[in-house]
C-alpha cells in the first residue's frame, strides 16, 4: 500500500515537473520577453542605425569590442556613447499596450518619429525601434515595435537617450590620443621666449630646453594625463586650410608637439581662442594634420601654459625612502628631536614610556623626502638675507653609514611680505617653499608624543565631588567638633 503510494506521488510530481518546464517555464519566457521594449542580445548587434532631426548615423562594431561611424562620413565612435544607447534600449520595459490597430498615427507623433533606431544582428537580422511624442503626463512616451502595428508606451527616458543620437553626439570626443609610456618627448611653444622641450631617457624625464634640468615626473604625467583625458564639446568640420582668423589657430596662441615610439610619429595640437559665447569658459584648439576645430573648455590653457621652471624638479633634497635611518631636528626655539628607525618602526628617542604617534612619525619623513619648492630664490647659493646661517629649523638625515644630508629652512618677514627659504647644505639652489608646505616639516618633539591627561587628585575629586552635592562648603573649614559629622 505504501509502496503504491509513493509510487503515485513519484509520478505526480513528475507530471508537475513537465508541465512546469514546457508549459509554465515558456509561457513567463515569453511573457518576459513581451514585457521588454525590445529583446536582444547586446554581444549579437553588429550595426546600428540612428535617425532623429540631427540626420543619419551609421554605425558598426568594430574590433576589439568598439564602434565605428560609417556614414555620413567615417570616423571613430564614442565607444561609451553607443554602448550607453543600447544598454538603454535593452532596460527599457512596455509600460502598457495602446490601440492595436490606430486609424491614425499622428496623435502619437509616430507617423513621423522623432527617432528611428535599427539594430542589425549576426547572421542577417534587425530589430527597429521607433519613436513618437512623449505624454502629457506620467513621463511615458509612444513608441512602435519592428513592423508591430501596436503602440506602446514606455519610460520617456529612452526616447530623451535617442535625442542624442546625432553625429556630434556619437563621434569620438577625444582631442588627442596617445599612450604615455609612448611620449618621448614634449614641446611647448608660445609661453616663453624659446620653447619648453621635455625628454624622456628610459623613465626619467628631463628639461632639455630652455634649460639644462632633471624633471619633476609628477609634473609631466599630470600633462600627458589632462591631454589624453581632453574631451571636445563641440566641432567645427571642414575648416578652411589655415583657419578662419576668428579661431585664433593660425598662428596660435599656444603649441604642443608630441613624439611618440616607436617611429617617432608627429602628434601636435594647436591651442587658439575663446569662443563668441564667453559665459561657457570655451576655447578653440585643432590637432594637425586635420581639418576640424573642437571645441574644448578653456581650463586647457592653463594646462599646457607651463614654463620650463614649472617642470623642473624642484625637490629640496632627494633622499631613499629605505635609505634613512634617523633625522635630527635641531630648532631655534630649542623643541628639537631626534628620530630612529628600528625594525620599519618609528621613534622618538629618549621618549621612554611615553607613547608616540606612529603615524605622524612615518608622515613627517616621507614629508621630507618630498620637500619640494614652488620658485627657486637663487642658484648661486644663499644669500645673507635667506638667514639659512642660522635657520630656524635644520634637518639630518642619517642611513646606516652615516648623514645623507642636511636641510636648512628659514622663514624672513611677516604677513603679505613673508618668505620661506630651503636649502641643502653642499647645493647652490635655494627654493621657496609655500608655507602649507613649511607646516608639515615644522614640527616639534612634543607634536610626536601621546601626552596623558592629568589625572585628578583623589581629595581633590572627593572635594569638588561634595560641592557639587551642596552637602558642604569647600571653601569654609570644617569646624572642630565636626569631624565626623555627628558635632553637637
Amino acid at each position: 500500500m505504501r509502496f503504491r503510494n509513493t509510487l503515485i506521488l513519484a509520478v505526480v510530481v513528475a507530471l508537475l515537473g513537465a508541465y512546469v518546464v514546457w508549459v509554465e517555464k515558456p509561457a513567463m519566457e515569453r511573457e518576459e520577453q513581451e514585457s521588454k521594449l525590445l529583446d536582444f542580445d547586446n554581444a549579437k548587434v553588429t550595426g546600428l542605425s540612428i535617425e532623429t532631426a540631427k540626420g543619419k548615423v551609421d554605425l558598426v562594431r568594430a574590433d576589439p569590442g568598439g564602434w565605428t561611424i560609417t556614414a555620413p562620413r567615417p570616423m571613430a565612435a564614442d565607444t561609451v556613447a553607443v554602448d550607453g544607447i543600447l544598454d538603454t534600449i535593452k532596460s527599457a520595459d512596455v509600460k502598457k499596450r495602446l490601440d492595436e490597430k490606430p486609424a491614425d498615427l499622428a496623435p502619437f507623433g509616430l507617423d513621423k518619429p522623432e527617432s528611428t533606431v535599427v539594430l542589425t544582428l549576426a547572421g542577417g537580422g534587425s530589430r527597429k525601434l521607433a519613436f513618437g511624442k512623449k505624454t502629457p503626463i506620467g513621463g511615458s512616451a509612444y513608441a512602435r515595435r519592428d513592423d508591430e502595428p501596436t503602440v506602446l508606451l514606455t519610460a520617456d527616458n529612452v526616447r530623451a537617450m535617442m535625442q542624442r543620437g546625432g553625429l556630434d553626439d556619437l563621434r569620438d570626443k577625444s582631442v588627442v590620443s596617445f599612450t604615455d609610456n609612448d611620449v618621448k618627448s614634449v614641446t611647448i611653444s608660445g609661453v616663453e621666449g624659446e620653447p619648453t622641450v621635455l625628454t624622456k631617457d628610459g623613465n626619467e624625464w628631463s628639461v632639455t630646453a630652455p634649460l639644462h634640468a632633471k624633471a619633476d615626473a609628477s609634473q609631466v604625467r599630470s600633462l600627458l594625463a589632462s591631454l589624453r583625458s581632453l574631451r571636445a564639446t563641440g566641432f567645427v568640420d571642414g575648416v578652411a586650410t589655415p583657419p578662419d582668423a576668428k579661431y585664433q589657430l593660425s598662428p596660435p596662441r599656444l603649441t604642443l608637439e608630441l613624439v611618440l615610439a616607436p617611429d617617432d610619429t608627429k602628434k601636435t595640437l594647436l591651442i587658439g581662442g575663446a569662443t563668441e559665447e564667453p559665459a561657457k569658459k570655451e576655447i578653440y584648439a585643432q590637432t594637425l594634420p586635420g581639418d576640424t576645430v573642437y571645441v574644448v573648455g578653456s581650463h586647457l590653457y592653463s594646462i599646457a601654459a607651463k614654463r620650463a621652471m614649472d617642470f623642473r624638479d624642484k625637490t629640496v633634497l632627494a633622499l631613499a625612502k629605505d635609505k634613512i635611518r634617523a633625522v635630527t631636528s635641531e630648532r631655534r626655539d630649542g623643541a628639537g628631536f631626534r628620530l630612529e628607525k628600528r625594525d620599519d618602526t618609528w621613534s622618538v628617542a629618549d621618549a621612554g614610556t611615553t607613547g608616540v604617534k606612529e603615524f605622524l612619525l612615518s608622515r613627517f619623513v616621507d614629508d621630507l623626502r618630498e620637500l619640494k619648492g614652488t620658485d627657486i630664490a637663487s642658484e648661486t647659493g644663499p644669500r645673507p638675507e635667506f638667514g639659512l646661517d642660522q635657520p630656524a629649523i635644520k634637518i639630518v638625515a642619517e642611513g646606516a653609514d652615516g648623514p645623507l644630508g642636511t636641510i636648512r629652512v628659514n622663514v624672513v618677514g611677516e604677513g603679505a611680505d613673508k618668505k620661506i627659504y630651503a636649502a641643502a647644505d653642499g647645493s647652490q639652489t635655494v627654493y621657496l617653499l609655500q608655507d602649507f608646505v613649511f607646516q608639515r616639516v615644522d614640527k616639534k618633539r612634543s607634536d610626536f608624543l601621546l601626552v596623558p591627561t592629568p589625572t585628578p587628585a583623589a581629595g581633590a575629586t572627593a572635594g569638588t565631588a561634595a560641592g557639587a552635592d551642596g552637602d558642604d562648603d569647600p571653601e569654609q573649614p570644617v569646624a572642630a567638633g565636626d569631624e565626623d559629622g555627628g558635632g553637637e
